[in-house]
């Protein structure tokens, strides 16, 4: 009687699923051993090797052309070659943590300690606890809750920490209002930044002329994703496919939505708002990223300022003390103008965000350009204050104009400029 050939798990399985005959088996969601070899195989000794595991344990292709590209795109050798004229009394103290592996399919994560301002950013009070826990759902066909705004509208309104984690980040216009946040409002920004989108963003600072020296409120660092590690020392990262902005340590939004001008405006993405014990887990998150993070760009070792208690003032008197009342709440609440919470494109599993600590009023903002007013001519008094729907026209000025009022590019003086309109999409 001949041996019955050997059959990959996978393989197995796709031929009980095509046969009518066969019980449905349990669920295993154990390891596949037969595909760690193989992916050890294309790691070590490429596409060659890795077809060859493949027919030996009887396994099928379970890898795209992309990921196969990918995995040896991104290999990398061991730190250091193994301590062969010690033998076997060296041992593994021969080798460092990062190139001893224990064979597993997913490598044993590193438990290395945090810094220190991250101790006491989570020792620090959080508005999102006193939060009630909701979640809002906006899609990128709701015209009248556009995504890339309100993602706009999120910066221009935070007055303390912004954080930001992102996989691709090139869209000038948000990096204008992330500047303006950070060098005219002083809020803290930190943008954490998948590995593989670090060169396009460079690239973007490149085109725009933005150095260190801009970025004196901002922290710019890069991530990686997990490691997978072979049993010879080579290994690959991961990307960062997570995205999401918490504000204030108030509320988080999260989706699919990258900073890339395809974004805004061609593609179809999802953003969800979260408010409550949610954001907590996002918080968590990113304090485990910033521990494995390394510095690109602007301040290499931030502190994070710990939130404004309700009712406190800061030392700088930026905030005001008395912000209690339903309008200070609003001007916090990037989703209460006009087009957000107000349409029926919005889904939302709470009607209301729930009584929360209020946030801080705004200073007023920056002079701007009055396009009303000739060369010569003097600026008109303003009969009154400005509406609230008007409020926030910065942050929707052309993106040469947002760069002339930081002061990064050479400003143009024009013997005459014709009359310019703002228009928010409200």
């Amino acid at each position: 009687m001949s041996r019955s050939r050997h059959l990959g798990k996978i393989r197995k399985r796709l031929e009980d699923v095509k046969s009518q005959w066969v019980r449905p088996a349990r669920a295993d969601f154990s390891d596949n051993e037969s595909a760690r070899l193989a992916t050890d195989a294309l790691l070590d000794g490429g596409s060659e090797a890795y077809w060859r595991v493949l027919s030996q344990e009887g396994e099928v292709d379970f890898l795209s052309s992309v990921e196969a590209q990918y995995i040896q795109a991104q290999a990398r050798e061991p730190p250091c070659p193994p301590d062969t004229l010690g033998g076997a009394e060296a041992g593994p103290k021969g080798l460092d943590s990062s190139s001893l592996q224990s064979g597993t399919y997913f490598p044993v994560a590193s438990e290395g300690s945090e810094p220190a301002l991250l101790h006491s950013w989570a020792s620090a009070e959080k508005p999102y606890l006193k939060e009630k826990s909701s979640a809002t759902v906006y899609f990128q066909t709701d015209k009248h809750n556009n995504i890339r705004d309100l993602v706009r509208r999120c910066i221009t309104r935070t007055s303390q920490v912004l954080v930001i984690l992102m996989d691709v980040f090139t869209d000038v216009e948000i990096f204008c209002d992330i500047l303006e946040a950070a060098n005219k409002r002083g809020v803290f920004v930190c943008v954490l930044l998948d590995q593989g989108g670090v060169k396009l963003f460079q690239e973007m600072c490149d085109k725009v002329q933005i150095s260190d020296s801009h970025l004196k409120n901002i922290s710019i660092r890069s991530v990686e994703g997990e490691i997978y590690c072979a049993k010879s020392g080579r290994k690959f990262a991961g990307q960062i496919r997570e995205k999401f902005i918490i504000s204030d340590w108030r509320f988080v939004l999260s989706g699919s939505y990258s900073f890339t001008w395809l974004c805004g405006h061609v593609h179809r993405n999802i953003l969800s708002k979260f408010t409550g014990q949610a954001v907590e887990l996002f918080d968590e998150e990113f304090r485990h990223l910033y521990a494995s993070s390394k510095p690109v760009m602007g301040l290499k070792s931030p502190r994070l300022v710990a939130p404004v208690p309700p009712g406190a003032a800061p030392a700088n008197g930026r905030l005001s003390s008395s912000s209690g009342s339903a309008s200070d709440r609003m001007s916090s609440n990037p989703f209460s103008g006009r087009s957000a919470g107000s349409h029926p494109g919005t889904r939302s599993v709470s009607a209301s965000s729930g009584p929360g600590s209020p946030a801080a009023p705004h200073p007023p903002p920056p002079p701007r350009f009055q396009p009303h007013h000739g060369p010569t001519s003097s600026p008109r008094p303003h009969d009154g204050p400005p509406a609230a729907v008007y409020s926030n026209l910065g942050a929707y000025r052309p993106t040469r104009l947002q760069l002339e009022q930081l002061g990064l590019v050479p400003r143009l003086t024009p013997t005459w400029r014709p009359f310019l309109q703002a228009s928010p999409h409200f």
